[in-house]
Parts: C-alpha cells; structure tokens; sequence
C-alpha cells in the first residue's frame, strides 16, 4: 500500500509540473525535425558514436541512430540534439 501512495504522488507531481506521463515512466521523448535534426530526452548516456551510428542509453531500451555525417550538437544529462542527414531510427 505505501508503494501505491508513492506512485500516486509522483503521478501528482507530473501532473502539477505539467510533464508529459513518459517522463514518470522513464519513456525517451524522440522529436525528429524532418531528415537534419533529432532532440532525444530522458536520455541515460551514450553507449556509441562516430559519423555514421549513434547508440544511446534510455531507461528502457537503446536507440540507434544511423545516417551520414551525424554529429552531437550538444547535450545534458536529460537530453541530446543530433545533426547530419539521418537515414534510420531503431529501438534495440
């Protein structure tokens, strides 16, 4: 019972900060700006990455990210943009 109330106020506490509901459940956020551009949140870490594949650590899975010439534009402990032309996403 006391893990259910822990639960319900976290929920409140999405709820309150207006957060989206995947951020209480570790989901990533993947915004993707046509074919140039990736904004990936609730992000772990970086597992890989040259010019050509990017593999990244959520929560709850890996994403790889493939393409020409992809760069890290930048990044913080929640979130990373990538550049360059992206040819494919993957959920591993």
């Amino acid at each position: 019972m006391k893990e259910s109330r822990k639960t319900s106020g976290l929920a409140a506490l999405v709820r309150s900060l207006q957060l989206p509901d995947d951020y209480m459940h570790g989901n990533a956020i993947v915004s993707l700006q046509g074919q140039e551009h990736i904004c990936i949140e609730n992000f772990k870490g970086i597992a890989s990455y040259t010019e050509e594949e990017i593999r990244l650590l959520t929560r709850k899975k890996k994403i790889c990210i493939t393409g020409k010439r992809l760069k890290i534009d930048c990044y913080t402990k929640d979130e990373i943009e990538i550049s360059g032309c992206i040819e494919k996403l993957e959920y591993l």
